[in-house]
């Protein structure tokens, strides 16, 4: 078996690295940021030798690869992909899965991070690595993009969010011949449904629905809605797509449209409906 090891930079690694003056006075003059920096960077590159060494025992043949340089061939070379990080690792990862390829991601740090999409730590991953093939799984929807009528960019796990690059400047579009001004339009999964527009107020869907909701972000009397395909018409010069999380954006300047539809589902290793349910319940007491 080949697995593809995708990983992440901690944030000590990109901040030692940065050239910026701000970052590195940053962490020169506050002792306790640096030590937190420095103990996550720890627990992180251990996560990582611990899943490389055992897969090495387990005689798996290894492609590590960094988040910021996955490319469609070292997927498509794999029989699974692991991500060891967090969330945002495990989208990046998921981009370029365009098959029934299973995919199980690694919490890197759990007590820094909520890793939604990561099944299992260090401490569980042997155990759930060997009962790979009679464990549990979970079958999640994605969507697909239209621009202008071509299919582009990745599938999507979470959510899209159209708005004007600008957070201050107002967001011009057209949805089914009605016109908004607003802060853009969010568009989320149901896996994404307990992410950005659950912070938004929306209820959360059924995990493994293939539907997926939008709301109309900062219109008074917030207009939200269910559904499995939804068009949006550019009305915004410079409009801007952000694909899950920041990492990822394309143009869509005024005149063009975005159709959004049910794409191809992703293979996750694990039951992630217990994660979410215990999720819900603990975001219901707080409330």
């Amino acid at each position: 078996m080949k697995v593809a090891l995708i990983y992440k930079k901690s944030v000590w690694e990109l901040f030692s690295d940065s050239k910026d003056t701000n970052v590195s006075s940053y962490i020169s003059g506050k002792a306790d940021a640096k030590e937190s920096f420095q103990e996550s960077h720890r627990i992180q590159k251990s996560t990582i030798e611990a899943i490389k060494n055992k897969l090495i025992e387990s005689g798996t043949e290894i492609d590590m690869v960094y988040r910021s340089e996955i490319t469609e061939s070292a997927i498509d070379a794999a029989d699974l992909v692991i991500s060891v990080g967090g969330d945002g690792t495990f989208l990046e990862a998921s981009h370029y899965i365009s098959d029934n390829t299973p995919i199980l991601g690694v919490n890197s740090d759990p007590l820094r991070s909520v890793g939604f999409f990561c099944s299992c730590t260090k401490e569980n991953f042997e155990e759930l690595f060997n009962d790979l093939n009679n464990g549990p799984r979970t079958n999640l929807s994605r969507i697909s993009m239209k621009i202008d009528g071509l299919t582009t960019g990745p599938p999507v796990l979470n959510d899209i969010l159209f708005a004007n690059p600008n957070p201050a400047a107002t967001t011009r579009y057209e949805v089914e011949g009605e016109s908004y001004r607003n802060s853009g339009i969010l568009v989320s999964t149901a896996a994404g449904s307990t992410a950005w527009s659950f912070q938004e107020g929306l209820d959360p869907l059924p995990l493994t629905s293939d539907r997926f909701q939008f709301i109309h972000r900062g219109t008074r009397g917030p207009v939200s809605g269910i559904t499995s395909s939804i068009k949006i018409n550019s009305q915004t010069r410079k409009g801007k797509l952000f694909i899950d999380g920041d990492h990822y954006s394309l143009p869509l300047c005024i005149g063009q449209s975005i159709e959004i539809n049910a794409g191809q589902s992703i293979n996750v290793i694990g039951n992630l409906e217990i994660k979410r349910s215990q999720f819900i319940q603990q975001n219901l007491k707080t409330s």
